[in-house]
């Protein structure tokens, strides 16, 4: 009788474990994403130990304010900017096929996007006036970005060709 109950006891808790195990596993599941993207900020433009990859050149000039340095969900690298006269973007880099835009860059968020070339690599600018301006191009396996959400008018011309010119990235 005694044994009996004993292996009653060992079902009830192996049951009892076995619900707990799918219950955690299906929460898991079914957890939803926070929405907040990581963000690591660096010294330098070295990403190897953790995107492997490093910034060989970047623009930084008195007029072309390097701010800070970003790691964003370990793929993405990003400059922050200061322009003089008092205007901001922020340059992405990341491996092909990892770019992720940010959240108020997309289809109907411009007014007129064009393609030309510098130093024979494709750009494209997409802008819409007065507003954001960005420009997109890619160089070997990386993909590159520079966007601004309040630009001065005409800055992204400007900006696009020594961005292009004078920044490169490479694997490590």
């Amino acid at each position: 009788m005694v044994e009996s109950i004993w292996f009653v006891i060992v079902l009830i808790l192996l049951a009892a474990v076995s619900v707990a195990l799918v219950l955690t596993l299906v929460l898991h599941a079914e957890a939803p994403a926070s929405g907040r993207e990581t963000r690591t900020q660096y010294l330098t433009p070295n990403y190897s130990s953790s995107a492997g990859f490093r910034l060989t050149a970047y623009p930084d000039n008195e007029l072309v304010i390097l701010q800070r340095l970003w790691l964003i969900e370990e793929s993405i690298a990003a400059l922050d900017y200061s322009i003089v006269p008092g205007r901001y973007m922020t340059l992405f880099i990341a491996k092909r096929g990892k770019m992720r835009f940010p959240d108020s860059y997309y289809a109907d968020a411009f007014e007129s996007v064009e393609q030309y070339d510098i130093a024979d690599v494709t750009v494209t600018q997409s802008q819409k006036a007065g507003r954001r301006a960005a420009v997109y191009w890619t160089r070997g396996d990386f993909e590159y970005l520079i966007y601004s959400e309040e630009p001065e008018m005409n800055m992204m011309n400007g900006l696009a060709y020594y961005f292009v010119n004078n920044t490169r990235a490479e694997e490590s």
